[in-house]
């Protein structure tokens, strides 16, 4: 392709796809195109364009309505396909239907979309002056016409075709809340009573359908005061769309972006696109545009809301997910009257599971719980009902190596761990968090200081982006090393023997297709990312940098903005390489539940 060219160098993504689409009997079909994401628009073209500026078949407009959805995997007349729906791309509202022949493909179609979206619906700031709010300058996308209530208002910039066809460009207002993304964001969610103290549009609301971690279908009652006279007022059903930033910005109608590294204040941009004729009322342009604003005036009343409500809404929290998800909020409301920097939670074992334990376990994990100098681990719920928990799968959802792997190379099921989970920690920080065993409180150090012959293996996860999110499982055994010989052979090896051996199973029990197959696949994950090994006196810590690869980076973007609707599993094996090492053990697996990443808790440094 010819890459002078100036369009040429704003692609954002390019390559065949299959438009799905129905004849008349209903029998679907597929139509091979190659697409470019080029800034804003999508063109097609039978074949690959030998320049940018040869016509397309088509070319639809990407703007701040647009959203995508991922449909599945689905077999249409004989070949797979990983479907996902555009839509508001086309002025007649018709959604658009592609297919790519693979799962990684169309993950990062799926992305692109989005940020293209995103981006349109986050201008007039730029995602550079996100983090200097101050200094932000006006996009070509939105052009500032006015200020009301505290507020800068801006309106959408339309092409020529699209002054020829819409009257009632999008506006957009923003304003600075004194409240972290996390929060901000589970307010601007909730269909509860404390919406009612400050959208004055809100009567009530409730949600029809969750599609996947990111899309919902609502249903929303709105308030007539607030409505001209003679406007009488709607019933709305919505489908909205959510997303998570690597940078903590979440995205949709309405985008929540840090100022700073603490998070504890945010950019709110709130976009409106209605067409008021619609409604038999306001026939106008200008009139229009009044009652739009009008509408836009919920973000300063917002901005009101955390000034004066929010400590009591942190407190009481009806009417967000779960009553048991108010832990964390009131151990941070009592934090500072309490002298003692550990806390006590629910029993995390049953006494079954601990028989076999070392005699002082019992009493360490009565005494303290799982309690770190960085507050506590997250509570174990072996049913999985409690949200933002962790639990212990059935070692059979894993395939290892069977003792005839290397005649046959059958896997089969495990039949159990050789190490305890005992406990899991999420954390988040402004820097990547190393060697958490060593910290002083930790249950490995306790175990340590009163001379128990226990080992441990941390495995922890660190999550890039502006925080830091921390995933580490514990695992523990009571058998010497001297009778785990691959185990001793791994803890006293080099790490180049370490990434040769060291191989995760990840498994999806609940989620979104897309991440199921983004997460699917074992790995000697030494060999993809890069693996700190820390050795101490009873225990050795691996700790995995997931920024240290681009597709992993991404994989973990996506799946911190579905963690809320996951169920995932996590197990680890050192690797059989030779028949007397046969047949495989599974070492260690954990299950975490709906994790909520508003209450990862900071990590002290």
């Amino acid at each position: 392709m010819d890459g002078s060219s100036k369009d040429d160098e704003i692609r954002i993504m390019e390559g065949w796809l299959y438009r799905i689409r129905s004849n008349k009997f209903g029998f679907q079909y597929s139509r091979k195109r190659y697409y470019v994401l080029q800034n804003r628009l999508l063109k097609s073209f039978t074949s690959v364009p030998i320049s940018i500026h040869n016509d397309p078949v088509r070319t639809a407009f990407v703007n701040s309505c647009s959203c995508v959805m991922e449909s599945g995997k689905k077999s249409i007349r004989g070949k797979v396909f990983f479907i996902f729906t555009l839509c508001g791309i086309s002025s007649n509202g018709v959604s658009v239907k592609l297919g790519a022949r693979n799962a990684e493909e169309a993950a990062k179609w799926v992305e692109a979309f989005r940020k293209v979206s995103l981006k349109m619906t986050q201008n007039p700031l730029s995602l550079v002056s996100i983090k200097d709010h101050k200094a932000a300058d006006v996009s070509s996308y939105w052009t500032i016409f006015g200020c009301h209530n505290g507020l800068r208002l801006f309106k959408e910039t339309r092409n020529e075709d699209d002054q020829n066809k819409v009257v009632h460009p999008a506006i957009a207002a923003m304003s600075v809340i004194d409240g972290a993304p996390e929060v901000v964001f589970q307010i601007l969610m909730s269909l509860g009573s404390t919406r009612s103290e400050w959208d004055f549009c809100f009567k009530k609301g409730s949600v029809i359908e969750s599609i996947d971690g990111q899309t919902d279908i609502i249903h929303k009652h709105l308030n007539g005061d607030w409505l001209p006279w003679g406007m009488k007022p709607r019933d709305l059903l919505l489908q909205r769309y959510w997303s998570r930033e690597e940078d903590g910005t979440y995205g949709g109608g309405y985008v929540i972006s840090p100022i700073d590294h603490q998070h504890k204040q945010s950019v709110v941009r709130h976009m409106l696109d209605i067409d008021w004729k619609l409604w038999r009322s306001y026939k106008y342009l200008q009139k229009s545009q009044s009652l739009s604003v009008h509408m836009l005036g919920r973000l300063a009343a917002l901005r009101e809301f955390f000034k004066t409500n929010i400590s009591s809404y942190l407190s009481e929290r009806k009417d967000l997910k779960n009553e048991n998800e108010d832990l964390f909020l009131e151990m941070e409301n009592e934090e500072s009257e309490l002298s003692d920097e550990f806390f006590d939670l629910p029993e995390p074992f049953d006494d079954d599971q601990l028989e076999h334990s070392h005699g002082d376990l019992k009493e360490i994990l009565r005494e303290d719980g799982f309690l770190c100098n960085y507050k506590f681990t997250l509570p174990k719920d072996q049913n999985g009902d409690l949200p933002n928990s962790w639990s212990v799968p059935e070692p059979s959802l894993f395939q290892i190596r069977g003792e005839t792997y290397f005649k046959d190379h059958k896997k089969i099921p495990a039949k159990s761990t050789l190490m305890q989970t005992i406990a899991v920690d999420w954390l988040r920080s402004d820097k990547r968090e190393d060697n958490l065993a060593a910290r002083t409180g930790t249950i490995v150090q306790k175990f340590a200081a009163r001379g128990c012959p226990e080992f441990f293996f941390i495995v922890n996860f660190q999550i890039p982006g502006s925080t830091t999110y921390n995933i580490a499982c514990y695992y523990m055994t009571n058998t010497p090393l001297k009778d785990l010989p691959l185990l001793k052979k791994f803890v006293e090896g080099d790490d180049a023997f370490r990434n040769s051996r060291f191989k995760l199973l990840p498994h999806v029990t609940k989620g979104p297709w897309i991440v199921k197959q983004s997460a699917s696949r074992a790995s000697l994950v030494g060999q993809l990312l890069k693996v700190n090994y820390i050795r101490g006196n009873n225990y050795i810590e691996a700790d995995i940098d997931v920024g240290s690869s681009t597709l992993a980076r991404g994989v973990a973007s996506t799946c911190l903005s579905y963690f809320s609707n996951l169920i995932s599993e996590t197990a680890f094996v050192i690797q059989a390489n030779t028949q007397d090492e046969l047949p495989e053990h599974l070492y260690g697996a954990s299950r975490l539940n709906y994790l909520d990443v508003s209450k990862a808790f900071w990590a002290n440094p």
